[in-house]
C-alpha cells in the first residue's frame, strides 16, 4: 500500500493472549484455534476452524472499496461449535461494516475498522485496555506493510515466557516515545490529506476543525452548524465521557455515511470520521430486497419447495405450499428426514442423488409423498443441487398431479370404454381376448367368443328416434352384463352388436346356458317412458380351439355364426361350423366379382312387356337385370341376386338398375313412342334403407323422367319385415308421384289389410297361380276373388307367368285384362324392346300377333 489516500481495512483481535491488529489484504482468511489458521485465536471456546473472512471486490466501477463477509465455519460448510455473534446477534454470515463487533466466544472478540492515516490507527491503539501495546509511531504505510504485520504477529502470537514478552513491550514503548513528537507534527498534515471528512466540534456543538475533505463534501456545514445532518443530535443531552466512541449512520440526500464519533479528553472535543458507505448500503438494500424477494416467491409459490441438507437428508426449509399440500405445519416438517415424507426405496433414491449436479437436475415424473393423514399423494417435479445461505443444499420442487392423474385415468378409461354403455370397447376387448387365449393355451381349457346383435334395432332408431335407441342400447347392455359370470366380459362391438368373452368354460353347454339366460331376461319388455318394447336378439358362438386358435379367427367365426342365425329367422343362437366359412368365402368372391362387373359395365337390362291382350296395347315394361360374364356368358339374376342381397353391394346394383331403367324410358319418350311406366323391383335390403325416397327423387331429377312413368315393385315378404318403416317409405314415394306395385300377391298371407293401408296402383298375381292353372272351381274362385279385390280397390291386376293359350283363355273368361309372360314375349334386349314399342305405336294388331307367334316358336 503505497498510496496513503487509500482506505485500510483492519481487524482488531482481542483474546486471552493479546490484543492485535490484522490488516485485511488477502482474499481469504481462516480464523480459529488451528495453528495453520491465517488468524490464530487463543481461546479454548473457539473451534479449530471457527470462521472465514472473504474479500469481495466491487465490480461495478462506482467504488473501488471491497466488501468483507464473515462466515461461520469453513468453506466446506462445517460450522463452529459456539457460532459467531455480530453486534450481539447470532449469524451464519454477515457483510462486515466499520465498527462491527464480532464475538467468537466468551473471551475472544474482534472489531472491524476502516482507516486512512496513522492518527486513526493511534485511536485504535488507544481504545484498548490490554497490557499489550502497539507502536503507532512508525509511518502508517510501513506499519501496515505485510513484513511489519508479520513481525507484530510474531511478537504477539509466540507462546514465550512472560519475561521475553515484557522486554519486547518495553522496546516498543521506547520507540514510541522517541517518535512521538515527530508523529504529532505530521498529524495535522495527515488529517488534511485524508480523503475522508474529519470534523471536530466542542462540547457546545461549535465546529473547531474541518479537514479539506469535509470542507469540499459539506460546503454548507459552517453555515448550518448544528442544523446540518452531520451535527444534529451530536451534542446536547449526550454527556461525553472519557473513552467514549460510537458509530451512527446518516443520509445526506442520496448519499449514506458512517460517522465514527470519538471523545477526545485532551482537546475537549468530539471528533467525527465520515466514511461514505453508499455502495454498501445499496448493496445491503439490494441484498435485503433480494432476500425479501426470495422469501416472497418462496412462500407465494404454488409449487411445494423443500430445502434439504444433502448429507443428513434433513429438511432445512419448507414453504407454505408444500405444508398445505401435505397437511403439515412448518414446525412439523423442518428437521424431519426426507424419507419420513417420501415413499421411495432409499438405496435407489440415494443413487439418483449422487448423480445430481448444479447443472444436472433430476426430473421426477411421479413420486408419492406421505400426507399428514397417512395417505399417499402423487406429485411430480425436480430436485437439484444449489446454494442456500452459502451452503450447498438439495432443492426439491414438487407439484400436485392428482388432477392430471385423474384426467389421465379418465382419458384412459374413455379410450378403452364405450361412452354410451360404459362397456369395454374393441381395443380393451382385444387385449382381454389375447390374455384369455394365452391362458387357455397354457392350461389347455376351452373358451368362447359370443357375438350378439339386437334384432330390428334399425327400425327402432328410424321410428322412435336415436335418443330412445340409445336408451335401448344402455338397458340392453345392463341386462346383458347381469347374465354373465364373474370374470366374463361384455363388450360393445358396434352400433347394436355386442361381444361376450368367456375366458374359461367346461364345455359348449356353458355357452348354451348363457344364451338361454339372455333370451329369458329379454322376455321382460323394456319400459322406456311411454314406450313398451319387446327386444329380441340373435347370437353366434365360436369355441376355442375347434373354431379358431387365434383372436382374429374366433371373432370372424363368431360373426359368421351370428349372420347365419339372422338368416334363419333371428331370435336364436347358432354355433359356428366350417361350411359357414365356405359360404362366407363364396360371398366374398362373388362380391368382388360383382364390383368388377359394375366397373367393367358387364350388367345390362332386358325389358318384358305387360300386354292388354284385348286391345293389343303394351301398358308397361318390367326391367330385368342380366350379367354377362366373359367366362360364363349371360348369368340370370336368380343365380346371383340372392347372394348379392347378403352384401351391401345390392344397394349399388339396385341404384344402377333404377337409373338405367329411367334413362331408357325417357329415351323411348324422346323417340315419340307412347309413354308407359317402366317397372323396377326393389330388394328387401334396398327397401329397408331409411332414405330410399331421397335416392329415388335424386335419380328422377338426374335423369329427367316424370315420376308417374316409374313403377316400383315390392313383395309381400318385404312389406311384412317392417310395417312401420314400409308405411313411411311408401308414403314418401307416393308423395313423389311414382307408382307402387305389390308383387307376388297370393303366395304369402295376402292380407287385405295391406291393400287398405297402402295405396297400390298395381296388383301382380303370383305366377304360381297361373303356372298350374287347370280350371278347377277352387282355382277359378280364388282368382276371381283377387280380380274382384283389385277392381274394388281400383287397381290394375296383372297376371304373371302366362305361357299357354289355355292359361290365357281361363284368365280371359275371368275378365283378367292384363298379362305378362312367355305367351306374348320373353324379356327383350333394349333394341328389340324399342322395335316392339314402335310397332305397337302404329296400332298394328297384326304385328302384335306376329310377335306372339315368333315368341311361341322360340319357346317351342
Amino acid at each position: 500500500m503505497n498510496n496513503l489516500s487509500e482506505v485500510r481495512h483492519l481487524l482488531v483481535i482481542a483474546d486471552q493472549k493479546s490484543r492485535r491488529i490484522v490488516p485485511l489484504t488477502d482474499n481469504t482468511y481462516s480464523i480459529g484455534r488451528d495453528p495453520n489458521s491465517n488468524i490464530l485465536l487463543y481461546d479454548r471456546q473457539v473451534s479449530r476452524h471457527h470462521a472465514t473472512i472473504l474479500k469481495i471486490d466491487d465490480n461495478t466501477g462506482n467504488n473501488d472499496q471491497p466488501c468483507y463477509p464473515i462466515i461461520d465455519g469453513n468453506l466446506q460448510g462445517k460450522k463452529s461449535t459456539n457460532g459467531i455473534a455480530v453486534n450481539g446477534k447470532q449469524s451464519l454470515s454477515h457483510d462486515l461494516a466499520p465498527g462491527d463487533l464480532i464475538r467468537f466466544g466468551n473471551q475472544c472478540q474482534a472489531n472491524y475498522h476502516m482507516i486512512a492515516d496513522s492518527s486513526e490507527l493511534a485511536l485504535l491503539e488507544g481504545s484498548g485496555d490490554s497490557n499489550k501495546e502497539i507502536n503507532t509511531s512508525l509511518p502508517l504505510e510501513e506499519l501496515l506493510s505485510e513484513n511489519k504485520i508479520a513481525s507484530l504477529d510474531k511478537i504477539f502470537l509466540e507462546d514465550e515466557e512472560e519475561d521475553a514478552e515484557q522486554v519486547q513491550t518495553m522496546s516498543f514503548k521506547k520507540r514510541e516515545k522517541k517518535t512521538e513528537s515527530e508523529s504529532l507534527k505530521n498529524q495535522v498534515s495527515l488529517a488534511d490529506a485524508n480523503p475522508n471528512p474529519i470534523i471536530e466540534v466542542d462540547f457546545q456543538g461549535q465546529i473547531v476543525y474541518l479537514n479539506a475533505a469535509a470542507k469540499i463534501k459539506f460546503p454548507d456545514l459552517n453555515k448550518l452548524q448544528a442544523l446540518h445532518p452531520i451535527l444534529q443530535n451530536l451534542v446536547g443531552e449526550r454527556t461525553p465521557k472519557e473513552g467514549t466512541s460510537f458509530v451512527r449512520e446518516i443520509q445526506i440526500e442520496n448519499i449514506f455515511f458512517e460517522q465514527h464519533i470519538h471523545y477526545l479528553k485532551e482537546s475537549e472535543c468530539l471528533r467525527s470520521y465520515l466514511f461514505e458507505i453508499t455502495k454498501y448500503r445499496k448493496r445491503e438494500i439490494k441484498l435485503t430486497t433480494g432476500k425479501d424477494r426470495y422469501r416472497f416467491f418462496f412462500e407465494q409459490s404454488t409449487e411445494g419447495i423443500l430445502v434439504i441438507n444433502p448429507d443428513t437428508k434433513h429438511i432445512v426449509e419448507a414453504n407454505q405450499a408444500y405444508c398445505k399440500l401435505l397437511g403439515y405445519s412448518s414446525a412439523d416438517i423442518i428437521g424431519c428426514n426426507l424419507y419420513q415424507l417420501l415413499e421411495i426405496e432409499r438405496e435407489s433414491f440415494n443413487q439418483i442423488l449422487e448423480q445430481i449436479t448444479p447443472d444436472n437436475p433430476y426430473i421426477i415424473r411421479e413420486s408419492f409423498h406421505r400426507h399428514q393423514n397417512g395417505s399417499l399423494l402423487a406429485v411430480a417435479g425436480k430436485i437439484n443441487l444449489t446454494n442456500y445461505q452459502r451452503q450447498e443444499v438439495l432443492c426439491l420442487v414438487v407439484r400436485d398431479i392428482r388432477d392430471r392423474k385423474q384426467a389421465e385415468e379418465e382419458l384412459q378409461y374413455q379410450l378403452l370404454h364405450d361412452p354410451l354403455t360404459n362397456l369395454p370397447n374393441r381395443q380393451l376387448f382385444k387385449q382381454q381376448l389375447a390374455t384369455a387365449l394365452a391362458h387357455a393355451k397354457r392350461h389347455e381349457h376351452l373358451m368362447a367368443v359370443i357375438f350378439i346383435d339386437i334384432d330390428s334395432f334399425t327400425h327402432i332408431n328410424n321410428t322412435l328416434g336415436h335418443s330412445l335407441g340409445d336408451k335401448v342400447l344402455q338397458s340392453f347392455a345392463k341386462r346383458l352384463s347381469s347374465c354373465i359370470r364373474a370374470g366374463d366380459m361384455v363388450n360393445r362391438w358396434g352400433s347394436d352388436e355386442f361381444v361376450v368373452l368367456l375366458p374359461q368354460i367346461k364345455n359348449t353347454e356353458d355357452t348354451v346356458k348363457l344364451a338361454q339366460r339372455i333370451f329369458e331376461i329379454l322376455q321382460r319388455p323394456l319400459i322406456l317412458g311411454k314406450h313398451r318394447l319387446q327386444i329380441k336378439c340373435s347370437i353366434g358362438i365360436a369355441i376355442y380351439p375347434q373354431d379358431g386358435d387365434n383372436a382374429e379367427g374366433l371373432l370372424k367365426n363368431a360373426d359368421t355364426a351370428l349372420y347365419r342365425t339372422k338368416e334363419q329367422g333371428k331370435n336364436y343362437y347358432q354355433f359356428y361350423s366350417p361350411h359357414l366359412t365356405a359360404e362366407a368365402e363364396i360371398l366374398m368372391r362373388l362380391e368382388s366379382l360383382l364390383h368388377q362387373a359394375l366397373e367393367k359395365k358387364q350388367f345390362f337390362l332386358e325389358y318384358q312387356p305387360q300386354l292388354e291382350y284385348k286391345t293389343g296395347k303394351i301398358v308397361g315394361m318390367e326391367a330385368l337385370l342380366r350379367w354377362e360374364n366373359p367366362a360364363f356368358g349371360v348369368i340370370m339374376p336368380q343365380k346371383f341376386l340372392p347372394l348379392a342381397a347378403k352384401t351391401n353391394l345390392i344397394l349399388h346394383l339396385s341404384k344402377w338398375v333404377l337409373k338405367t331403367a329411367c334413362e331408357q324410358n325417357l329415351s323411348w319418350q324422346k323417340d315419340n313412342l307412347p309413354p308407359i311406366p317402366v317397372t323396377v323391383n326393389l330388394s328387401a335390403k334396398e327397401f329397408q334403407q331409411p332414405h330410399l325416397a331421397t335416392v329415388v327423387a335424386s335419380i328422377l331429377d338426374e335423369t329427367g323422367l316424370d315420376p308417374q312413368w316409374l313403377e316400383l315393385e315390392i313383395t309381400e315378404l318385404t312389406l311384412r319385415q317392417n310395417l312401420n318403416l314400409a308405411r313411411k317409405t311408401l308414403q314418401d314415394l307416393q308423395n313423389l308421384g311414382v307408382r307402387i306395385a305389390l308383387d307376388d300377391f297370393g303366395c304369402g298371407f295376402s292380407s287385405l289389410g295391406y291393400l287398405k293401408q297402402f295405396s297400390f296402383r298395381t296388383l301382380k298375381l303370383h305366377q304360381d297361380f297361373v303356372r298350374d292353372l287347370r280350371g278347377t272351381s277352387e282355382e277359378l274362385g280364388l282368382i276371381s276373388a283377387i280380380l274382384a279385390i283389385g277392381k274394388g280397390f281400383n287397381m290394375r291386376v296383372v297376371a304373371e307367368g302366362v305361357e299357354t293359350s289355355e292359361q290365357l283363355k281361363i284368365l280371359e273368361d275371368l275378365d283378367c285384362r292384363e298379362i305378362q309372360g312367355y305367351w306374348f314375349s320373353h324379356p327383350l334386349p333394349t333394341k328389340e324392346a324399342t322395335e316392339l314399342l314402335s310397332k305397337i305405336a302404329r296400332n298394328n294388331y297384326i304385328d302384335v300377333i306376329a310377335h306372339r307367334n315368333k315368341e311361341s316358336v322360340l319357346t317351342t
